[in-house]
């Protein structure tokens, strides 16, 4: 992997402050938020020692920003190749007791990244904080595990107020976890009554991987109804229902000729599952 060494870690780090700070000041300036991770990208694919001492002495600042940057670091130090990655994870459950609910929240998201089950429990006892930034990291970092809790308490978040905490903790269930339990399915077949279609459609698949018959109905109504994507479509396939075979028929034809007619794979797909 080839290396950016044209600037020390300790100048992408500063730089990485500034462009955080500009991002806060104007929170609907995607550009400097982008350039934020992409220096923090940077530092983490060097993945060192030196990126790592620099990234705990952060954790360790009394500056929240410094506090956050440090928790984004070490939550994919070493990139695709993690460094570090017992003391990364030690270091960010200790974060999720900082007084400032940006560094919870950065250290759950980072410890999604780490994927190591050993920060479930500090995690499940974070999913009724008060901010919805650390409800969101808590779905990041407990998605995609097997395990009774990180499962309860992510159908707990599936119903949650905020949207994005609702919609990712639904994929989660969805989608990243293959247990089946009656609770699971429960809250899958809550989330088919959403009016916002993505959650539907995280809902449709994660029923249609389980084969659960409560999905029919749904996936009848949504494939005669207003188009919104792919989610309606691998559920179909999925579940490789005969009847709805006519319906996935009648679709190609309407999206033949439209912007929608990149979707037409898929569609031949779900019909070569269901016909």
């Amino acid at each position: 992997m080839e290396l950016d060494k044209s600037q020390s870690t300790a100048e992408l780090i500063a730089k990485a402050y500034v462009a955080h700070k500009e991002s806060d000041a104007d929170e609907k300036n995607e550009e400097k938020e982008d350039e934020y991770w992409h220096i923090i990208a940077k530092v983490t694919k060097r993945g060192s020692s030196c990126e790592f001492d620099a990234a705990k002495a952060l954790t360790e600042s009394k500056d929240i920003v410094e506090r956050q940057i440090g928790a984004n670091i070490l939550g994919e130090l070493g990139w695709t190749e993690k460094t570090f990655h017992e003391e990364s994870v030690a270091i960010l459950i200790q974060l999720l007791s900082d007084e400032a609910d940006d560094v919870i929240a950065s250290a759950a998201f980072a410890l999604g990244h780490r994927n190591d089950p050993r920060g479930i429990p500090h995690l499940v006892k974070i999913i009724g904080h008060n901010n919805r930034e650390v409800r969101y990291g808590v779905v990041s970092g407990l998605s995609g595990f097997d395990d009774e809790p990180a499962v309860d308490a992510l159908i707990q978040l599936s119903r949650d107020s905020d949207y994005d905490v609702r919609n990712w903790a639904t994929f989660g269930l969805g989608s990243l976890c293959s247990m089946d339990t009656e609770g699971l399915r429960k809250a899958l077949i809550e989330r088919l009554t959403e009016e916002d279609h993505e959650i539907r459609g995280e809902a449709l698949i994660g029923l249609a991987r389980l084969k659960d018959n409560n999905v029919k109905e749904a996936i009848i109504k949504e494939l005669i109804g207003e188009f919104h994507g792919r989610w309606v479509l691998e559920a179909a396939e999925l579940m490789g229902d005969p009847d709805y075979c006519p319906l996935l028929r009648e679709l190609r034809v309407q999206l033949e000729g439209t912007e929608d007619s990149c979707f037409l794979k898929d569609v031949d797909s779900a019909i070569l599952a269901c016909c």
